[in-house]
This record gives C-alpha cells, structure tokens and sequence, in this order.
C-alpha cells in the first residue's frame, strides 16, 4: 500500500493510504456482516482512509442517512480500531426529516 501525508500542520497532519475505500452503502444497502468484512480486509491490506458523509443513503425509505457513521463506529469499537483509520466525512447536507432532500434545506434552492 502506498501513502500519502494530507495536512501541513504538524500537529495534525497524517498519513493516509492513497488508496481509500468509499464506505456510502455500508449500513444501508451493504448489510453490516459484508460491511465488517470488506472493512477488515481493506484493513487488512494496510488501507487507512475511509470515505463517508453523514447524508448517503437518505434515499432510503424512512431514512434521514448516517447508517455509514454509524456502522463504522460499531466497527471501529468491535476491532479494538483507534486513530489509524482516518475517516473522512463531508456535513450540512443531511435531510431534516425522513423522506425529504437537499432542497427541501432552508436557504437551499434547487437547480
């Protein structure tokens, strides 16, 4: 696996596998047992960086999204995972409600 440093300050720059593995799905659509196990071995193959937001997956019935946060938390607590694992994660466009959108957002309007 390669590397990449991101970030310039010292204090909290880090090293991150170039290759990073998008976890969109995962607690929604990708069960947590297929979720847990491509995780442990992307894992497994010295992969660092993983790519989420708190709004995929709120097309899905009754979902406001956040499944993907959420199961890599339950993942990273089961296998004992700290600071290694970096996860990178966008905010702001999380439905209020169940069922709604990104324009349905005050001060969003749609294209």
């Amino acid at each position: 696996m390669k590397y990449r440093t991101i970030g310039t300050d010292p204090k909290t720059r880090r090293e991150v596998s170039v290759l990073a593995l998008g976890a969109m799905l995962f607690g929604s659509r990708t069960d947590e047992e297929t979720s847990f196990a491509v995780l442990d071995r992307y894992a497994e193959a010295g992969g660092t960086f993983v790519d989420t937001s708190d709004n995929y997956a709120f097309w899905v019935d009754g979902s406001q999204g956040g499944q993907s946060e959420e199961l890599l938390g339950r993942w990273r607590r089961s296998r004992g995972v700290g600071d290694e694992i970096v996860i990178a994660t966008k905010l702001g466009a999380r439905p209020l409600a169940p069922g709604t959108g990104y324009a349905d957002h005050p001060g969003t309007r749609a294209a």
